[in-house]
């Protein structure tokens, strides 16, 4: 079952096991699950902070800027 891929619970399970959240042990869920309530390096991701630009944006906003500026 793959449903929680890119969801904040599997970058805690990539970056701490190296493998997706749905790959873990019970164990290692649960420690995930502690993590993200506890830590606030994932209660405040960079993401969610209100001047974040995805690389999309980024780059959807710099090719109007150069179309612009012909």
């Amino acid at each position: 079952m793959t449903k929680n891929l890119n969801t904040t619970i599997d970058k805690i399970a990539l970056s701490e096991f190296a493998i997706h959240y749905y790959q873990l042990s019970d164990n290692e869920k649960q420690w995930c699950h502690d993590e993200m309530m506890n830590n606030p390096k994932w209660l405040d991701p960079f993401w969610k902070h209100p001047d974040y630009k995805s690389e999309a944006q980024i780059i959807i906003e710099n090719k109007l800027q150069t179309e612009y500026d012909k």
